[in-house]
């Protein structure tokens, strides 16, 4: 059912201006209340599962860019029942930065907790945050589960507390341990309220509420949303679609603040190497895009340049981070003339093998290397080279370089 907006805006004015009753804190459902002091800042590394007070350094290769921006914080924060009873959805449309790696990286939201931090020896603050796909306000099309995660610890308060004591307010930045694929389009995100304050019925830790436009505004924005939640109270059952508002034309303040936050488009590159074009066995490679696979074969001409006739010959690739015009050398094995073409760090070395296909030809292909879904792999440079065996030769093949992207 739809909540009217006149029952909100009369709860948040209550507990704005008059501070919570002895029944309201004996209540369950949703709470509001003004909160008008500056936040902190914090960021959560979920690779290794630090939190770092203010703002966090983030020595990466790659960028990100907002393709989901919605922390215009209204004033508002609001909570509901908590010990993992309630659930709210927030829904709408992921894309407007026209980036299309869909990879997210991390999200920046505000939040509120009255327990105890956890450096004080409290446990902190705790949420589960859930990201959707097709997720429509009244959840009336089919969603695609992205990502759920829960968060312990969190930066809290200075005493264990509820929402109608003392409570304190951060901005956290939570950055994933790898890229999370996130299509553009109709989209939704979902705060569980799972610990509970000294009430013993409201959640001690809620979200913060933002306006679905600039706060000033007159309506919505061009991200596909609307002045609504979803309330799932069991949590998978939807007991209401409220709005909340503080103006008797209402500020657009039913949404809970989120940045999506992804790799920054960056075409990957592949480009053929062979410098001097002494080396005759052909080395193929694409491009490495992050989160995908990475195929590199060799083409081994035949004739006058061969490696055998053998059912099957060994080859090795090495990979390293700049091509070059390198020295000319006497292969140690058939003594041929062959060009080192790659130099710097060694990155990654694997194995495979060569088939005889007629004529001396041959022919082989790497197994697959997948390549991991992480920002620190973007804009890397690269360069591959082989060496391949076989008919009493052992030589080097031509290369490529390019650089890793996010597309």
């Amino acid at each position: 059912m739809m909540v009217p907006k006149k029952s909100l805006i009369l709860a948040g004015a209550a507990l704005a201006l008059f501070g919570a009753s002895s029944s309201a804190q004996s209540q369950s459902g949703k709470v509001f209340a003004r909160y008008n002091k500056p936040l902190k800042s914090a960021s959560l590394d979920l690779a290794t599962g630090t939190i770092t007070r203010g703002p966090a350094v983030q020595n990466k290769v790659g960028t990100t860019t907002i393709d989901f921006a919605n922390i215009d914080l209204g004033g508002f924060v609001g909570v509901d029942t908590g010990s993992g009873f309630c659930e709210w959805f927030d829904a709408g449309t992921k894309g407007f930065a026209g980036n299309t790696s869909d990879l997210m990286n991390d999200i920046v939201f505000a939040y509120c907790s009255a327990l105890l931090s956890a450096a004080s020896g409290g446990p902190g603050g705790s949420v589960t945050l859930g990201f959707y796909e097709g997720y429509t306000t009244g959840n009336t099309t089919a969603t695609t589960t992205i990502a759920n995660f829960t968060l312990n610890g969190l930066p809290a308060n200075t005493a264990s507390s509820s929402f109608f004591g003392g409570f304190r307010c951060f901005f956290l930045r939570v950055t994933f341990l790898n890229l999370v694929p996130f299509a553009d389009g109709p989209m939704g995100y979902s705060w569980r309220f799972i610990d509970t304050g000294t009430d013993g019925v409201l959640s001690g830790t809620w979200p913060f509420l933002s306006c679905v436009q600039s706060c000033s505004g007159t309506g919505t924005d061009a991200q596909g949303m609307v002045d609504l939640i979803d309330e799932f109270c069991p949590v998978g059952t939807l007991r209401a679609t409220f709005t909340f508002g503080t103006t008797p034309s209402g500020s657009y303040f039913t949404s809970m603040s989120m940045d999506v936050r992804e790799a920054t488009d960056l075409v990957a590159t592949a480009t053929a190497w062979n410098s001097q074009n002494i080396n005759l066995d052909v080395l193929t490679a694409n491009p490495i895009v992050v989160g995908g696979t990475w195929n590199v074969s060799v083409h081994v001409p035949g004739g006058a340049h061969t490696h055998g006739t053998g059912a099957s010959a060994p080859m090795t690739a090495k990979v390293r981070t700049t091509a070059i015009n390198g020295p000319n050398v006497t292969s140690p094995v058939g003594g041929r003339l062959t060009e080192v073409l790659i130099n710097g760090p060694l990155l990654n070395t694997f194995g495979g093998t060569t088939s005889h296909t007629g004529a001396g030809v041959r022919d082989g292909a790497f197994p697959a290397q997948p390549v991991a879904a992480s920002l620190n792999l973007i804009n890397l440079p690269w360069a591959v080279q082989a060496t391949v065996l076989g008919g009493g030769f052992a030589d080097l093949s031509s290369a490529y370089f390019g650089v890793t992207g996010s597309i």
